[in-house]
């Protein structure tokens, strides 16, 4: 039984690896789970058996790619202390950490999402876990400092959303803008988001 999870564990390790190889060809419009299966060497039946379907097998390629840009540290920012600005800079730079971590791949999933309305729910429920994490440190932002309005609180929930987003990631990073840039220019436009004047916190 363990040398057959190890043996699991290993297709499945190949036929991510594949994926991700095929998302990053210059044509990635043939992407298909028969092509996968060709380049991982193993059967389709495999494939379906391990993935079920396409967006099953996208679903678990993000996982991956989150687990090797240590999304799990997202666990620690909420342990971070009584100062929810804190706790906001370090969600902005976890999120910096994974959208830089393979943003070629990130970039086909989030293109494949938009056009393939199975692997688009996987992407929005994502992107509703990451919305109640902004709205979570927001509100104990309000209680620490200066209140915010209920009305503010949702144009604050969704400006960082937005701001904590891959695309604008994307979009700011350029080709040439290195990481601990990107998180400034974010943790800046955040302060002026919850109206946040002050020294910012280490």
């Amino acid at each position: 039984m363990e040398r057959r999870e190890v043996m699991v564990g290993k297709t499945r390790a190949r036929v991510l690896t594949a994926a991700r190889e095929l998302l990053l060809l210059k044509d990635f419009s043939g992407f298909s789970m028969e092509a996968v299966a060709r380049r991982a060497d193993v059967s389709r039946l495999t494939l379906y058996y391990q993935f079920k379907s396409k967006a099953g097998l996208l679903e678990a390629l993000y996982d991956h790619i989150a687990r090797r840009g240590k999304m799990e540290q997202l666990a620690d920012v909420f342990r971070h202390g009584s100062d929810p600005l804190a706790t906001l800079h370090d969600y902005i730079r976890v999120f910096a950490n994974f959208w830089a971590s393979d943003r070629g791949a990130i970039r086909r999933l989030h293109g494949l999402a938009s056009i393939d309305p199975d692997i688009g729910k996987g992407l929005q429920a994502r992107n509703e876990r990451r919305r109640q994490g902004v709205q979570t440190i927001v509100e104990r932002y309000s209680r620490v400092y200066p209140a915010l309005s209920s009305a503010r609180k949702a144009i604050v929930i969704d400006t960082i959303q937005m701001l904590t987003s891959f695309e604008t990631f994307d979009a700011l990073a350029g080709s040439s803008r290195n990481m601990d840039d990107v998180v400034s220019i974010i943790q800046e436009h955040v302060h002026h988001a919850v109206g946040y004047a002050g020294k910012a916190p280490l």
